[in-house]
């Protein structure tokens, strides 16, 4: 999987209650230098200041990698586990009105 393509994964990987807050910091500091007026290239620079930007994004991103594989494994695996819980209540029939019949009658 390419670096960029856990973008959306590590937002919610940010969103998650259930993830500790420092397993979050690099994200947040990652998108607080994104938005920053303060670079190490300055923007205006014939177009290569945003270079350090994606650069930082891409660094961030490859040391959570694992982290972030874990964790859409685990969200992928909840989700199989809630599907087959939701499949084995479908298959449940209650409230059912029956009357017996007497094959003799």
């Amino acid at each position: 999987m390419g670096v960029f393509k856990n973008i959306p994964l590590a937002f919610k990987f940010l969103l998650d209650k259930n993830v500790p807050l420092k397993k979050k910091i690099w994200i947040i500091l990652a998108i607080l230098y994104f938005v920053s007026p303060l670079d190490i290239i300055a923007d205006p620079v014939l177009g290569f200041g945003i270079i350090d930007d994606f650069v930082l994004i891409a660094y961030v991103l490859s040391k959570l990698s694992e982290d972030l594989k874990l964790y859409h494994n685990r969200e992928n695996k909840e989700n199989e586990t809630q599907n087959e819980e939701n499949i084995k209540k479908d298959k449940i029939i209650e409230d059912v009105e029956y009357k017996i019949v007497d094959d003799d009658e």
